[in-house]
């Protein structure tokens, strides 16, 4: 048996992609149609201007990947395609996997979680399933679904989602890769999906080492290229400290409120337009002025300025001294406020200390094996010379920015308080 498809959407990224009954209904409701308006890549446009894809096609792409892995990825050494009631859940998952994002997607969601005590974009996407999808998903357990998004008691069924390999990252390296015209995601992923096999909580290639390693090396610049590119981290900075200051002037519901209140339409409306509708209304009746100087900054495209960076390669999990401090920064006002003082900086808002996601080559999620003459081993293991040398490696890349006029003081405050050599501020 096979899913009666009812209607075929064009992708400019895969070609055609099927929906069947239910999930055409899902793509028809007004949560998911929501999804149109808010952008995957936050402020990466401001870097590549083609960024401007959105959680709605990236969506309909990862079900579209789901599929090409229910077809093709052996799962404890079975294929799924034959199991309709499987699939259909699987494809369900992969659909709405987003369905719970914020604007301007992990940009703000950071700000939302740490500062303003809201939920995970896949928490909240959770609930938004269970109160408003529940007669369309009447033929399903929706816990199930749910559980699955959040790779949750559902063993090995759940990596396809939510792994180092799987259908989300699939369609967003191709996507990213598309949109923003590097070169990085372009991956060889329909190679890899059929040499894939997932066992045990354990993701296992068929030989072709080479392929793997290009796939892992490819997201790895992906995010060193794109997603932690220094000017749209600069924007992404400006944008979370103004989002945070909107919600606390009541001019954006604070997003914990969202959940409390369950109403449909203030949902609907919470997304990119509303973000830059809240900053455009403050730039003509605000009270704040560092705050409406801030909006102006990143509305006229002007960013801040970095002071400090100290990208950190190391093994394992310890951070330096210095990355710690920063982080700290990161979230807390008091150390801010006090870093400020000791650089000679009397406007502590103008500072903006960033302390990216750790990268590596490899995933932590779930670890590679590669399956060579019946034996099978850690890609980390391996006798290629990338594995033997970057293989356990993080970059643990913090930075500090700051407005433009505080550069130089701060520059040379820096390296003499957290020490590293400023000269690669640019």
């Amino acid at each position: 048996m096979v899913l009666e498809i009812k209607k075929q959407i064009y992708d400019n990224v895969h070609g055609y992609i099927g929906l069947t009954e239910v999930e055409l209904k899902v793509v028809n409701s007004p949560l998911f149609q929501r999804l149109k308006n808010i952008m995957m890549l936050g402020t990466v446009n401001f870097v590549y201007p083609g960024a401007t894809n959105s959680r709605f096609e990236h969506s309909l792409g990862t079900m579209f990947m789901m599929d090409q892995f229910i077809s093709h990825v052996r799962v404890n050494g079975h294929i799924l395609a034959d199991d309709n009631d499987i699939v259909q859940k699987l494809r369900l998952a992969a659909l709405l996997h987003d369905i719970g994002h914020y604007p301007l997607s992990h940009t703000t969601e950071h700000v939302i979680m740490r500062r303003l005590g809201g939920r995970s974009h896949e928490e909240f996407g959770s609930a938004l399933i269970g109160g408003f999808l529940e007669d369309i998903l009447s033929s399903y357990r929706i816990g199930e679904i749910t559980d699955m998004i959040s790779g949750k008691g559902s063993g090995d069924l759940g990596m396809l989602i939510s792994s180092a390999f799987d259908a989300d990252k699939a369609d967003y390296l191709l996507r990213d890769a598309y949109h923003t015209g590097v070169g990085y995601g372009n991956v060889g992923i329909q190679r890899l999906i059929r040499i894939a096999s997932f066992e045990r909580g354990r993701i296992v290639f068929d030989k072709d080492e080479a392929a793997v390693e290009s796939f892992l090396l490819g997201r790895y610049h992906m995010f060193r290229s794109v997603y932690h590119h220094k000017t749209s981290t600069a924007f992404e900075l400006m944008i979370q400290r103004i989002f945070e200051k909107l919600v606390g002037e009541g001019e954006m519901k604070n997003p914990k409120d969202l959940i409390s209140s369950m109403d449909e339409m203030e949902i609907f409306v919470y997304d990119d337009h509303a973000l830059y509708s809240a900053m455009h209304r403050y730039m003509e009746n605000g009270k704040n002025g560092f705050l409406k100087d801030l909006v102006r900054m990143f509305l006229l495209r002007k960013p801040v300025s970095i002071a400090y960076i100290n990208p950190l390669p190391q093994d394992g999990e310890d951070m330096s001294e210095e990355n710690r401090k920063i982080n700290e920064m990161t979230y807390d006002d008091s150390k801010l406020r006090s870093f400020a003082e000791s650089a000679g900086v009397n406007e502590w808002e103008w500072i903006f200390p960033a302390y990216l996601r750790p990268l590596g080559i490899i995933d932590d999620k779930s670890p590679i094996y590669i399956r060579d003459s019946g034996s099978v081993s850690n890609i980390l293991k391996s006798n290629g010379l990338i594995m033997q040398m970057i293989g356990k490696k993080k970059l643990y890349d913090a930075r500090i920015y700051v407005h433009p006029k505080y550069k130089s003081k701060l520059s040379k405050a820096t390296s003499g308080m957290l020490g590293g050599d400023p000269d690669g501020v640019s």
